[in-house]
């Protein structure tokens, strides 16, 4: 097998890569026992979506490596699992149409693992419902488990009004998008269980698990997961990097040292968990949206958020999403979505600790109540943009600052 220093020394595949050469990192042939099975498409949040094409294998891995996960997280498989998602992401209706606002999706077992394993039943709704009409749904289903986006989890805390969004639920399970310290308290004084979390790519299927400790424990039967800097050489314990994946299962298109665009905390040492697969540390953001940001940036969006944090429950009763925005002359806008106008004494809360960190690094500040925050590229909110970060379908993408 060849060595970490091996694969150190071979080129970095980037989206940009994938989708200029999709046809070529195709394979002719597959092994003996193997069979096409499909494709797979990049989010297109971060670049031009690419097809990623798999083989039988490969596509196995997903349902048994999710059962793995189910097992790490403590799921009773009995119980009843519910999800919250796109209707993109959903069983469609019987004529092929997306399931509409309003409608449940049901089915006798859970996605992906049902089919080989005994579970409960499983339901599902559209994320676009209203977040009240949300709530309203999982009392009336009473599910064991969620499994959402970080961020629906988030809103679904702050529009509960006090109470838990859903009673029955035993533990949740975030996707999809980063979980801020901010959006984990949030979600831990909303529904107050357990909040679960993974890590995967749509190119190469699920990569990695967060354990309780923090730490995401890599699939290493299934991929191989190094922290880089700029240059592509591995980040030293306690340094953020780059997640380069390389799938070890899919010989129908073979992806090696492939960006994921992702920035995450190098680690080392054993895991206080005690499992023994390679980790890495939290998961930090995109570098295609971190790289083109000011210096200072993360400084001025993280006061705000450690304000929100240690806001008083009292202030935020009534704020059912936010969202920063940077504008091309380094003025930033915080846009709350709230069910009723915020007392006055929320903003002079965000305001003490802009002020102070805006000493070292001047900008302005705008607070504004909004009825509601769209929804970003591929379906994702994001708590921060700025444009300052390129658009994710240009081909002509400047060298970051620096």
């Amino acid at each position: 097998m060849a060595s970490a220093e091996t694969l150190c020394a071979l080129p970095i595949l980037s989206k940009n890569d994938l989708y200029e050469r999709e046809a070529a990192l195709q394979a002719k042939s597959l092994p003996k026992g193997e069979t096409q099975a499909g494709f797979t498409q990049s989010s297109g949040t971060t670049g031009r979506p690419a097809k990623v094409r798999h083989n039988s294998s490969s596509i196995a891995m997903f349902t048994f490596l999710k059962q793995r996960e189910f097992r790490w997280f403590r799921f009773d498989p009995a119980g009843k699992m519910a999800a919250i998602r796109l209707s993109s992401q959903l069983p469609a209706r019987l004529d092929g149409t997306p399931l509409a606002d309003g409608e449940t999706c049901r089915s006798k077992e859970w996605p992906y693992v049902g089919s080989v394993f005994k579970t409960g039943a499983f339901a599902a709704f559209n994320v676009t419902n209203p977040v009240e009409a949300q709530i309203a749904w999982l009392r009336r289903e009473k599910p064991d488990y969620l499994t959402t986006y970080s961020e629906t989890l988030e809103h679904l805390s702050l529009a509960s009004g006090g109470q838990p969004p859903a009673p029955s639920v035993r533990a949740l399970l975030a996707i999809s998008e980063q979980l801020t310290p901010v959006m984990r308290r949030h979600i831990a004084e909303g529904f107050a269980v357990p909040l679960r979390q993974n890590y995967g790519l749509n190119e190469v299927g699920l990569v990695a698990a967060r354990c309780e400790a923090g730490r995401y424990h890599v699939h290493a039967e299934h991929c191989l997961v190094e922290i880089v800097d700029d240059r592509g050489r591995a980040c030293a314990p306690g340094e953020s990097g780059r997640i380069l994946v390389t799938a070890l299962r899919n010989l129908a298109m073979p992806l090696i040292r492939y960006d994921s665009d992702d920035m995450a905390r190098s680690v080392s040492g054993p895991c206080p968990c005690g499992r023994t697969l390679p980790s890495f540390g939290e998961v930090e953001g995109r570098y295609s949206r971190i790289a083109y940001l000011p210096a200072g940036t993360l400084g001025l969006v993280g006061a705000v958020r450690g304000a929100l944090e240690d806001m008083p429950a009292e202030l935020s009763t009534n704020l059912r999403r936010f969202q920063m925005h940077q504008f091309k002359d380094n003025s930033f806008e915080l846009r709350l979505a709230v069910a009723a106008p915020l007392p006055a004494a929320f903003a002079a809360c965000i305001r003490a600790a802009w002020d102070k960190a805006a000493a070292e690094n001047p900008a302005a500040l705008s607070i504004v109540e909004v009825a509601a925050i769209q929804r970003g590229r591929g379906g994702k909110f994001h708590d921060f943009t700025s444009d300052f970060v390129p658009a994710p379908d240009r081909e002509d993408l400047p060298p970051p600052p620096g």
